[in-house]
């Protein structure tokens, strides 16, 4: 099997998305997404896209570096044991790391593809739609504020696990759509 970066990439956020949605393991799901992250940051930095990645970094403390909170201090540690081989030691992973980093790699990805597969287009209207807070100085997501209402009706207000439940019944929705799937801005999945 031949695989390229973009190919490598949306299998790692294809498989972080159903993860996520299955409530599965969130090391899992950051290691994935943060990896995907990486080849597509890289991607869109190259082919000069204005990537929310880009937008981000214009938003950082002076001196701080994005890779680094993406690497800091939990990626490193799920990969590394060489400078800190301590089989007790531990490092924090909060739900909304895992969720951010995962939306930073799919954003990027649909920019930088003009589309995305339907796991990638749902978990990036799941997102919007639970913290619209945390895009609100991006116009692309404000523009789909009012689209994913609708798509996913009071989520918001909902507990964490039913905000995954819901993204779940949707994703599996859109995955019969046929309509969706025969889009020219929907790539196959896996």
């Amino acid at each position: 099997m031949r695989v390229t970066k973009i190919d490598a990439a949306r299998r790692q956020l294809i498989t972080a998305i159903r993860l996520l949605f299955d409530d599965g393991d969130r090391v899992s799901i950051y290691s994935l997404a943060s990896n995907a992250w990486e080849i597509i940051d890289v991607l869109c930095t190259s082919t000069g896209v204005e990537s929310f990645s880009k937008q981000t970094r214009g938003n950082l403390p002076a001196g701080h570096t994005l890779s680094y909170y993406i690497n800091e201090p939990c990626r490193n540690f799920f990969k590394h044991a060489k400078q800190d081989p301590n089989p007790d030691n531990s490092v924090e992973l909060s739900e909304a790391d895992v969720v951010a980093i995962l939306f930073l790699a799919v954003e990027d990805y649909i920019r930088l593809r003009q589309g995305g597969p339907v796991e990638a287009q749902v978990f990036q209207a799941w997102f919007i739609a639970v913290f619209p807070e945390k895009v609100v100085d991006d116009p692309v997501a404000q523009s789909m504020l009012d689209n994913v209402h609708l798509a996913f009706p009071g989520i918001a207000i909902l507990a964490a696990p039913d905000q995954i439940k819901m993204g779940k019944q949707v994703l599996e929705a859109a995955l019969k759509d046929s309509g969706l799937a025969t889009d020219a801005k929907t790539e196959p999945s896996l």
